[in-house]
C-alpha cells in the first residue's frame, strides 16, 4: 500500500457522498481495482489520503490495520473508503459488503466512523451511506 500522505486537491470537505464522488473520481476509468481512503477531521475537513497501488496486496484486500493506524495517527475522526469495479459496474460484491462491514466494525472499537464506501465505474457510483448500508 502507497504511504498516506495530504494531497493537493480542491476538495477539502467531505460533506456527502457527492463530494466523496468527486474527490475519489480519478480512480473510476482505471483498468485495475485500487482501493482509496479518505481520512477526515470531525468537520469532516481532509487529513489525508491513502492509495493501493496496482499489485500491492491492498487491490485485493483491503488491510484494515493499517487503515485503523492511519487514522489514529491521522487523529481522524472519520474515514470514507472508495474503489473502482474496472468491469464498469458499480454494484458492490458480496465481498464488497462483508469488507465494509469489517472496516466499520473495526473503526468503531476506537470511535472512529467509517462515513462511506463509495464504489465507483464507468456506469456509475455506489454510495453504502446513501443506500442505508452504513
Amino acid at each position: 500500500m502507497a504511504s498516506a500522505h495530504i494531497i493537493s486537491t480542491q476538495i477539502r470537505h467531505v460533506r456527502d457522498a457527492e463530494s466523496a464522488r468527486a474527490l475519489f473520481a480519478t480512480i473510476a476509468a482505471l483498468s485495475y481495482e485500487m482501493v482509496a481512503l479518505a481520512y477526515l477531521d470531525p468537520d469532516r475537513r481532509l487529513l489525508g489520503m491513502r492509495h493501493a497501488l496496482p499489485g500491492d496486496e491492498a487491490a485485493a484486500e483491503v488491510p484494515v490495520r493499517l487503515i485503523l493506524r492511519d487514522a489514529l495517527g491521522m487523529d481522524a475522526a472519520s474515514v470514507v473508503m472508495a474503489h473502482n469495479h474496472p468491469g464498469g459496474d458499480p454494484t458492490p460484491s458480496t465481498a464488497d459488503r462483508a469488507v465494509t462491514r469489517r472496516v466499520a466494525r473495526a473503526l468503531g472499537m476506537v470511535d472512529i466512523t467509517l462515513m462511506d464506501h463509495i464504489v465507483l465505474a464507468a456506469q456509475g457510483s455506489f454510495s453504502f451511506r446513501a443506500m442505508g448500508l452504513l
